[in-house]
Parts: C-alpha cells; structure tokens; sequence
C-alpha cells in the first residue's frame, strides 16, 4: 500500500506536524511511504497546524492545486494540530477538509484532531515528567493509533479529538511559562510584554 504524507506546515520540517508524521511513518509498517502529490497512491495523510482556525494559506494552494488531478475514490486522512487545549478546535478545518474530498470526487478517510499540540515540543522531558504528562502522551498515541488502523485497513473512522491528560489551567499555566521564557531570552522584559501597542 503507497500511502502519500502532505505536510502542510509552513515550517515544514521543523514543526510538530513534521514530528506527527514522522510518528504516523513508525506506525504503517510495510507501507510505502511518498512525501509530496507526485505519484498516484492508494491514501493520502494530510497534517498541518491550524492556522485561525482554518487551513494555513499554503496548504490551501495546495489543495486547490491537486483537487482535480488526484484518482477518483483515493482516500483521505487529516491530522490537524494546534496550540489550544481542546483538540475539537481543529473542528472546521477538518470539516474543510472533508468538504474538499467531495469537491475532488474523493473518499474520506478520517480526521484526527490534537490539542495541545506544544506539548509534543517537550516529549523526551514528559517522558521522564508528572503522570499527567504521561497521560498526554498516552491520548495522543491512542489517537494516531486508531488513525494508523484505520488507514492500514483502507476504512474511514469517526473523527477523534484529543486533549492533554492535565487541567486546563495547569496547561495555561505552562505555556505562560514557557512564553515568559522565551521572552526573555529575547530580550524582553515584563515592562515590554505590558506595553500597548
């Protein structure tokens, strides 16, 4: 089975979304994996962030680009990633997804929506970490699991959302951290993230 990664991250390689699929890879053992629309394949896996709760601009020219040159039928999964803590904000683009494939005379697939995708940012320190992060890891895999099955078997799947294995506010709490964080190895001080604009 030829299955063809689409990473439609602006970062491309350098992102979580390139982090994702590198994971999705280690889980369809014996597919052939092609990155990019060159070559008819049996599935397609499309994985992007979520940009303003849509597609990131790139990825849309994309998919205008290939919507009439794909065979009719193949069949399409999406990986959806954002920063937010619910994965269900990924909830209209993978909606937009799914209205493309008809669009293409395409078969859908599944769609997997990841909250907290920043996590993933931190994995090797969560493994040794809080069993609430733990737990994170956990839903995440279970999720790309249950899409790797689905695409081996050549089905669709309901849409699956994840969230992290943690309370909200501690999550929030982090990622205040981590900002304020890199704020200052930047050079910025609390006076200068107060400032008005």
């Amino acid at each position: 089975m030829k299955v063809a990664f689409i990473n439609g991250s602006p970062r491309k390689n350098n992102g979580i979304t390139a982090r994702l699929l590198r994971v999705m890879e280690e889980r369809l053992p014996g597919c052939e994996i092609v990155r990019g629309w060159e070559e008819p394949c049996d599935a397609l896996l499309i994985a992007f962030p979520l940009y303003v709760d849509g597609i990131p601009s790139n990825m849309l020219r994309e998919l205008i680009a290939h919507e009439r040159g794909l065979p009719p039928g193949t069949r399409v999964y999406v990986l959806v990633n954002n920063g937010f803590y619910e994965g269900e904000q990924n909830a209209v683009a993978i909606s937009m997804l799914r209205n493309w494939c008809v669009r293409a005379g395409l078969a859908w697939g599944q769609g997997v929506g990841i909250g907290a995708g920043e996590i993933l940012k931190r994995e090797p320190v969560m493994k040794m970490a809080s069993v609430m992060a733990r737990g994170s890891l956990k839903r995440y895999r279970a999720a790309l699991d249950a899409l790797a099955g689905h695409i081996l078997a050549k089905e669709g799947g309901e849409t699956l959302y994840t969230r992290p294995g943690m309370p909200r506010a501690l999550y929030m709490f982090g990622g205040d951290i981590s900002f304020r964080v890199s704020a200052k190895k930047n050079g910025l001080t609390k006076r200068d993230m107060a400032r008005k604009l």
